[in-house]
């Protein structure tokens, strides 16, 4: 397993060699993370003791576990009960699929489950993460993103989880699917309940337990990861903000540092 951190770390990069991938370096980190993904995200925990609320379910993180997660899905930390050490791998759907493709995979492969314990899966993202900072070779690093990727697959399945009985899902998954198409606008709650074709309290109930955030934390974490990819071409935060629907930088600012813990500014900065 990899050596126990000391010193507290929160670091987003980027690498040349690998287009469509973004990391995060997380370590002696008490954060409770609440976040929509919008990519396939594969995390190896070297240190955790956290409760994650994920698809309407309550599970625990430990020590040695796997979390693995697909686009349109958000997570909470509930509770964070002492300091955690991981390493994050983000990878855009486009690039997750056509890999699945290629390993003989459906073309939008679902993951089973949120963790699981893989000792090979976690040394596979560490190692990746350390050639990463190391700036080493291009083979290097494509290769072991390519393992850490093929690891991952014999946790997907050919169909999504089936969702637990109790409410309207597709009402919800309407409702979901406005709020993709039309996260830079304004939307009204009863705008949102006549899609979603439940009423106004129904609809928040059920949306929140399905997706792990109410509708208008939702829409606002879309915004924050459609800036996030603005922010990766270069564009300046103020523009970002602007485009995806925020009222000013300040807004936008708040936001993005309450859900990365780094400013915008900060998060672009360590891309470049």
């Amino acid at each position: 397993m990899p050596r126990q951190a000391t010193v507290p770390r929160i670091e987003f990069r980027r690498s040349a060699h690998l287009a469509q991938t973004e990391f995060l370096i997380s370590d002696v980190d008490a954060t409770a993370w609440h976040v929509f993904h919008e990519r396939y995200v594969l995390c190896g925990v070297d240190r955790a003791s956290a409760d994650v609320r994920y698809r309407g379910k309550i599970e625990q993180l430990f020590d040695g576990c796997t979390m693995l997660m697909e686009p349109g899905e958000a997570h909470r930390n509930i509770v964070v009960p002492r300091p955690q050490n991981f390493r994050a791998l983000f990878i855009e759907p486009a690039l997750f699929e056509k890999m699945a493709k290629e390993n003989g995979l459906r073309k939008t492969p679902s993951f089973r489950n949120l963790t699981t314990p893989h000792p090979q899966l976690i040394r596979a993202i560490y190692r990746l993460c350390a050639s990463v900072e190391a700036n080493e070779t291009a083979l290097e690093q494509q290769s072991r993103l390519l393992r850490c990727v093929r690891l991952a697959f014999a946790y997907t399945e050919e169909t999504r989880p089936v969702a637990e009985i109790g409410y309207n899902h597709d009402g919800i998954r309407r409702a979901r699917a406005y709020l993709h198409e039309h996260f830079n606008e304004p939307v009204s709650l009863d705008e949102l309940s006549a899609i979603a074709g439940l009423s106004s309290y129904h609809l928040v109930r059920s949306f929140t337990r399905r997706f792990g955030l109410p509708p208008h934390a939702y829409q606002i974490h879309v915004r924050v990861e459609r800036a996030r990819g603005l922010l990766t071409t270069g564009m300046p935060p103020a523009q970002a903000a602007s485009s995806v629907g925020f009222a000013d930088q300040s807004h936008f600012t708040r936001h993005f540092r309450r859900i990365n813990n780094v400013t915008p500014a900060s998060y672009a900065r360590a891309l470049r």
